[in-house]
């Protein structure tokens, strides 16, 4: 009897392992976001469906959300909002959550990224901020610039993280992981990843019909400056303002915390150094910082 009961567990545990094994490493890719320069794909497991999408509109935002389903439970959401600034500049922000109780593999795809040029925003590693106020900041610039004709797209890197309860009542991002390193093949830029339970995952990109920058000369000169002046750049974006790492207090759940401040979000050094070298990327980070402020 003990024997039959031994056999029936592991039967048992090879089959809850086969399926969780298709669940997990089976995937389809479903087209979410496509326009005539790029086109927008979620790579997820098979036997999770993505629902209808519900399109909403407000102000230069339009939203599409997309429930996840896994066996018919609801295991989380899809967002992607596209925000139209006043120069004709688009950006493009997606978001997962994991609201379910298992970890998924994941790939944000974007499509369309034959033949283009690539300029790394990283080309050296970027300088630490205060570690006595801020403890430590492991983001890093955005992942760089493609080049395809006069279109320029600014790729941001994909943050992890989860809400977390400051004890001061405060809720924050705790950030989990960067992901600041994709691939390229076949004109596919492939975003890979694996999403906890509970927590999210966010990233940008940037779309401007013209140079981001005027010269070569001067987009080397702001990648320089932002990896020595770290306060200076905004590199993790969201839909409701720019999230940076907040100073340290006596709560040790503030060593990865991360929030949205105004002073950051008036991002002064965009301003300054459009005076001096206007480019589309500083306006339109100008005009973004408008749009959050009035939020």
């Amino acid at each position: 009897m003990f024997r039959k009961l031994v056999i029936l567990l592991f039967v048992v545990f090879f089959m809850m392992l086969i399926i969780f094994t298709a669940i997990m490493f089976l995937k389809n890719e479903v087209e979410v976001y496509s326009d005539k320069e790029v086109t927008l794909a979620i790579e997820k497991p098979m036997f999770i469906n993505l629902s209808e999408p519900v399109a909403t509109e407000k102000g230069s935002d339009m939203t599409v959300v997309y429930d996840m389903s896994l066996l018919g439970l609801n295991v989380g959401t899809y967002t992607l909002v596209e925000r139209t600034l006043e120069n004709g500049t688009s950006l493009i922000f997606e978001e997962i959550e994991n609201t379910g109780w298992i970890p998924y593999a994941l790939s944000l795809n974007i499509k369309n990224l034959a033949e283009v040029d690539f300029k790394s925003w990283n080309p050296e590693a970027v300088a630490s901020l205060d570690e006595k106020i801020y403890g430590p900041d492991p983001t890093t610039n955005p992942y760089g610039v493609f080049t395809k004709g006069n279109t320029e797209i600014l790729q941001g890197n994909v943050f992890v993280s989860r809400n977390l309860q400051l004890g001061n009542g405060d809720w924050v991002q705790e950030l989990r992981h960067e992901i600041p390193e994709f691939t390229l093949e076949e004109g596919v830029l492939a975003k890979n990843y694996w999403l906890p339970p509970k927590h999210q995952s966010q990233t940008w990109m940037m779309i401007g019909q013209e140079p981001l920058f005027e010269t070569e000369e001067a987009e080397d000169g702001w990648i320089t400056f932002s990896l020595e002046n770290r306060l200076a750049q905004l590199n993790w974006l969201t839909p409701e303002g720019p999230l940076v790492k907040l100073q340290l207090t006596d709560d040790p759940r503030t060593q990865l915390a991360y929030g949205y401040t105004t002073e950051r979000t008036a991002n002064v050094s965009f301003n300054e150094w459009n005076e001096n070298s206007p480019s589309l990327f500083f306006e339109s980070m100008m005009l973004n910082s408008e749009n959050d402020l009035q939020r």
